[in-house]
């Protein structure tokens, strides 16, 4: 009641409601305090009249009139008011003849306090008055109530010499969900780890790994009480032991309370009771991430179910990796990195021109793993070995290490940012240059980006350790790469123009890419900027007279410096080199021998000993360069499962063309689509090819093909079908784009009349597209990711959400799931553990995980199988579902071929959205539905105007190609 004038009223209101519900109406009637002191003074008394307080607890941190936090004794209170407030207490429960233990409870409002009521029991918080006065006070309500004296049997200090000792706090620790109003949780305790030390003291109740906390019981898990010389002391050890607490499985207060624990407010002592409901800010509080549960999950759902795309198999053993490789730092025979900052590009690139000896740049890091086994090596793998390479390897030109493909497989595949990997190993490798493979107006992407988002990422990447940017285009159209050229020029790092090789100059079947052509572009290049030129063989067709030939007419024709780039795929990888350093090119891409060859680049020992005896020998340290072979031979087989499966040469790539670095992820995609036969995978690619009119294939020109050769192969098709009756098929995403002109334009122009059978009525681009293109809102994208939950989203962050913003998303959820994967060797990454297997996770410095697998329970009847570890020699366990199972139970309905009213799936993969309802009218091409395989999307669109009358899948739903997604009813017409 607030005021005199509501009092009669709501008085009466509760004369009435008491003696309604109790059928008694008398009243008692108090101050009316809205923010107090909530103080508690502890007595004992004995029934020979003797009574003493044991001081006062300050329990004003309350919820709903609920203790959270309790005080001993109450420090931000007068001596003066305690000894009053203490000595009432006795004087009340003295004129009682009261025995035993008690509480008398006051609310205190500046230096007045009231009484509010007597606890004859002992309290929940009695905890903290034991630890200041050393007195036990249930033994001594247990010797009172046996008919002990205070002091002849219990032989406590008269009150005039009893004293407190410092100070203390209590914490109740419960399973209430503060992001959840305080909701309780219930479930199994998976990880119950303690605090401990001097002056910590824990009241634990049902609280343990494989506890089950039921709804029917207190919340309260375990009391945590501190005792120090001071409050602040006593507050600080709080804090730590808060920390220390690991609880799993349940959710838990204690990320609250250690921010309640924060505050300046109860750091002095001066909270009041409606201090938490006055700062709902406290409630606002994120669990801190438990790395040991996350991690256990990761390792057990690929333990029982398999790594992403790869069959499940019984897990492999891998012996021990024994790293030796330690080489002192070595002075490079010119320090490039210091150079470039000193004497910019045009020091660096006059300095290439006066060499006569061969260089070479190392693409181990980058396309040599994108083209073996799918882009997949880990950072892990690469920050073992990457300082030593740098020392052992001083005089490399540069190392090809980001980019490419690597770039979104990092968050796809490996939960990995790719920004810090670029900075891990710019850090290792502070005097090589680091080179990265850049897309041009895509990016690293696999469409056109706003020309804002181009800059902004040269310039981080840039900022983050890039020195030399390989700038393509997937058609070799010049407009989509000049605006990256003159970027990488203003950052002051290397602009390496690329000119991409298709074709074959020593043949007349490729009329559009004869030697005059690449001459031509060459040219075009360098007027555009271009430090550098590179010749980007993606598909390893240059041949060595051609070799010879192009670069020849090359060095005739610009004065940059030129860089080659091959794919072993053919076998004449080293050939074509040998041809083309006679010829005057001034680096050449090579690998480490274990992950050359075949689609890789060609080995960088087998180089160095077919120049022997020639001048151009490069400047390598062969035992060195072998030595750290060695160590690429041993973490081969972690990958095997990624492998591409090329044993050999492949000469039928100078018919199909297609890049090396496309080979092993067309077939991780194929596969996931049910197709096994690859080798009629690479006959439609080649037919694809033809049909779209002869086009450079690289990223992402190279995955349209691609996508387009899976598409035909799903559904039967040939290419005399596609044009001849192309309009009645939804074709992938990324086929349509590419027709549209948003990749650009290809050399000689797009086929017209299959350009209008894809694009159904969609007029194409004839510009680039970046000059369409609305700049993109980094500050909205950024205030985006902070709304979905993400603290303080970095540049980077915010780039690869405009460049992915599926595949980031995903990756930042992702993360609050899993935990540091980062951190797993290899072999327990991509397959888990076996059983009584035991790894060594370093998660920081002078912190190592230890975790044993132990055994794996069946699965019960809802699928879920119990995986028995111990962590740092705690057990714990893991509770997972087995997909297979579940999966095993599913029937797949497939649409009837002969009824047109039923949608069958074009491909089999994942619904991304369901764009319709049950029931709703649709016009002829509205879309149904997205389908995603791998990097593919396709959209579903309705053949005809009509209701939707069943759906028979969601989103999320996993299908199989020409699986029943929908019926239509013919002739509505959606107005």
């Amino acid at each position: 009641v607030h005021s005199e004038a509501e009092l009669e009223a709501v008085y009466q209101n509760a004369v009435n409601e008491a003696k309604a519900s109790f059928g008694d109406d008398r009243m008692y009637v108090e101050k009316y305090i809205a923010s107090a002191k909530h103080i508690e003074v502890q007595v004992l008394g004995d029934e020979h009249g003797h009574l003493l307080h044991l001081f006062e607890r300050d329990c004003s941190v309350q919820r709903r009139q609920q203790k959270v936090v309790e005080i001993a004794p109450a420090v931000a209170l007068p001596t003066a008011l305690r000894a009053r407030i203490c000595q009432s207490a006795v004087d009340l429960m003295q004129g009682l003849h009261y025995e035993n233990a008690g509480t008398v409870e006051f609310l205190v409002d500046g230096d007045q306090y009231y009484f509010i009521e007597v606890n004859p029991r002992v309290q929940v918080e009695h905890t903290i008055t034991e630890l200041i006065t050393d007195v036990d006070i249930v033994q001594s309500q247990l010797k009172i109530a046996a008919g002990a004296d205070l002091f002849a049997d219990l032989h406590l200090p008269k009150q005039a010499d009893l004293h407190e000792n410092g100070a203390a706090i209590q914490c109740r620790i419960t399973t209430e969900d503060p992001e959840n109003n305080f909701m309780p949780d219930t479930g199994t305790i998976n990880t119950y780890r303690s605090p401990g030390g001097f002056g910590i003291r824990l009241d634990v109740g049902n609280a343990y790994a494989g506890a089950v906390v039921s709804p029917y019981f207190d919340s309260l898990l375990v009391k945590a009480s501190v005792h120090a010389p001071n409050f602040t002391a006593a507050v600080a050890k709080m804090q730590r032991a808060l920390h220390e607490f690991q609880i799993t499985g349940v959710k838990t207060n204690v990320a609250f309370l250690e921010h309640l624990l924060a505050t300046e407010t109860f750091r002095t002592g001066e909270a009041e009771t409606a201090f938490i409901d006055a700062h709902p800010e406290l409630l606002q509080v994120q669990a801190k991430p438990d790395t040991a549960s996350r991690l256990l999950w990761y390792i057990s759902d690929v333990t029982v179910n398999g790594f992403k795309g790869v069959e499940r198999q019984a897990q492999k053993y891998y012996p021990e990796l024994r790293y030796d490789v330690h080489f002192p730092a070595a002075k490079p025979q010119k320090d490039l990195v210091a150079l470039l900052h000193s004497d910019g590009a045009q020091g660096v690139t006059d300095w290439i021109k006066a060499q006569n000896q061969l260089l070479l740049t190392d693409t181990t890091f980058r396309d040599a793993h994108q083209s073996l086994f799918a882009t997949r090596m880990r950072t892990r793998d690469m920050l073992t070995v990457a300082q030593d390479m740098g020392n052992g390897l001083p005089n490399l030109f540069s190392m090809e290490v980001w980019g490419g493909a690597t770039f979104d497989v990092a968050y796809r595949f490996l939960n990995e940012d790719p920004w810090t990997r670029l900075k891990k190993l710019r850090a290792a490798l502070p005097h090589t240059l680091l080179q990265m493979l850049f897309r041009g107006s895509n990016a690293v992407g696999y469409q056109n980006y706003p020309d804002n988002v181009i800059k902004a990422f040269i310039q981080k990447a840039a900022d983050d350790g890039v020195d030399v940017f390989r700038i393509f285009d997937s058609l070799n159209w010049l407009p989509q790469m000049t605006l990256s050229i003159d970027t990488v020029k203003q950052t002051g790092k290397l602009a390496e123009a690329t000119m991409c090789y298709t074709g074959d100059i020593l043949s007349h079947a490729h009329p559009k890419y004869q030697l005059a052509y690449y001459v031509d572009l060459a040219k075009q290049l360098v007027a555009a900027g271009a430090d550098m030129l590179a010749i980007k063989d993606m598909a390893g067709l240059l041949k060595p007279q051609a070799a010879t030939e192009l670069v020849t007419a090359l060095k005739d024709a610009v004065s940059v410096p030129i860089h080659l780039h091959t794919h072993d795929t053919t076998g004449n990888g080293i050939a074509t080199y040998v041809a083309a350093a006679n010829a005057g090119v001034d680096i050449v891409d090579v690998a480490q021998s274990s992950f050359s060859g075949t689609t890789s680049q060609p080995s960088l020992e087998s180089l160095y000993y077919a120049l022997s005896g020639n001048q151009r020998q490069p400047d390598v340290a062969i035992e060195k360069a072998q030595k750290l072979n060695r160590y690429f031979q041993a973490i081969r087989p972690y990958y095997a499962d990624f492998s591409n499966g090329v044993t050999g040469p492949l000469t039928d790539i100078y018919t199909v063309q297609m890049p090396g670095g496309q080979y092993s992820n067309l077939q991780q995609q194929a596969r996931s689509m049910g197709i096994t036969d690859f080798e009629a995978v690479k006959t439609m690619y080649a037919q694809v090819n033809t049909l779209f009119g002869d086009i450079i294939k690289v990223t992402p020109s190279s995955k349209v093909v691609g996508d387009m050769a899976l598409f035909m192969l799903q559904n039967h098709l040939t290419p005399d079908e596609v044009l001849a009756h192309g309009e009645q098929y939804d074709f992938p995403a990324s086929v349509v784009a590419f027709f549209k002109g948003d990749l650009g334009q290809p050399v000689g122009g797009f086929p017209k009349a299959l350009q209008a059978k894809i694009l159904k009525g969609q007029k194409p681009l004839t510009v680039r597209p970046g000059q369409l293109a609305k700049p993109a809102d980094l500050k909205a994208v950024r205030a985006a990711l902070v709304q979905a939950g993400m603290n303080e989203p970095s540049t980077e962050d915010v780039l690869s959400a405009i460049l992915y913003p599926d595949v980031f998303n995903a990756y930042a959820r992702k993360q609050r799931q899993i935990g540091p994967v980062t951190k797993l060797d290899s072999p327990s990454y991509f397959q888990g553990m076996r059983i009584g297997e035991t790894v060594s996770v370093p998660i920081k410095a002078g912190k190592t995980m230890i975790i044993q697998l132990n055994a794996i329970g069946e699965a019960d009847a809802s699928g879920m199988k119990t995986l028995y570890f111990t962590v740092d020699g705690q057990k714990q366990e893991v509770q997972i579902r087995d997909a297979h199972q579940k999966s095993a139970g599913l029937r797949h309905q497939l649409a009837e071929p002969t009824d047109r009213n039923q949608i069958g799936a074009p491909m089999a993969g994942k619904i991304v959205s369901v764009a319709v309802k049950s029931g709703q009218e649709v016009a002829q091409g509205d879309a149904l539905f997205v389908i995603e395989a791998m990097k593919m999307e396709t959209t579903v669109h309705a053949p005809f105007a009509g209701t939707v009358t069943h759906l028979y899948v969601e989103a999320g739903a996993l299908i199989k190609s020409q699986e029943l997604l929908a019926k239509l009813q013919p002739g509505v017409t959606k107005q």
